[in-house]
């Protein structure tokens, strides 16, 4: 009920995450696994330099956590030569990990939003023929708008957005549909 009100934006990144599931899972998996493999060996490396900043394994824990989904915030940072390059390789796991699932996602955000333009598209045409065949709306109830040209131009939105959502839908090997 409540995604009725949302708009097709908003219903359509609703869809998306709702059929991404499995990706967002293992997309969440993948982090998880990384740092806690980062976490555990930057803290093997440098908690007994003296003067560290990684004085647990949950700071260790927040240092990997910062470092692969964002570029860190410097409150804790390593400071062997060993620990920085693993810092690199934490920050670099962070930017392939994350952005591996990225184009499925659009690929489903694209193909849910069509759909949606194509039914909200196909609403209004069904409510034009409606008026159409009762014929009891005159232009004024329009605003001015001839009903017979309203009804042409939800026909021709219909048309543009089918052919549109048939060409983004394509694989890219041939005419099948990837779905």
């Amino acid at each position: 009920m409540v995604l009725l009100l949302l708009g097709s934006g908003l219903k359509s990144l609703g869809m998306t995450i709702a059929q991404c599931y499995e990706e967002v899972g293992l997309l969440l998996l993948f982090l998880g696994v990384g740092i806690s493999i980062f976490a555990s060996t930057v803290f093997a490396l440098e908690h007994d330099c003296p003067a560290t900043t990684f004085t647990s394994v949950p700071a260790a824990w927040w240092w990997a956590t910062t470092s692969m989904t964002t570029v860190g915030y410097g409150d804790i940072r390593p400071d062997t030569a060993a620990g920085k390059v693993l810092g690199f390789l934490c920050i670099l796991s962070g930017i392939l990990i994350l952005a591996l699932p990225i184009a499925i996602i659009n690929d489903r955000f694209s193909a849910c939003y069509f759909t949606l333009k194509v039914k909200e598209a196909a609403l209004r045409h069904g409510e034009m023929q409606k008026r159409l065949a009762r014929g009891s709306v005159g232009e004024a109830a329009l605003g001015g708008i001839n009903l017979r040209d309203a009804y042409a131009r939800s026909v021709q939105e219909m048309l543009r957005l089918q052919n549109r959502e048939r060409a983004s839908t394509r694989s890219s090997g041939g005419d099948e549909l990837w779905w």
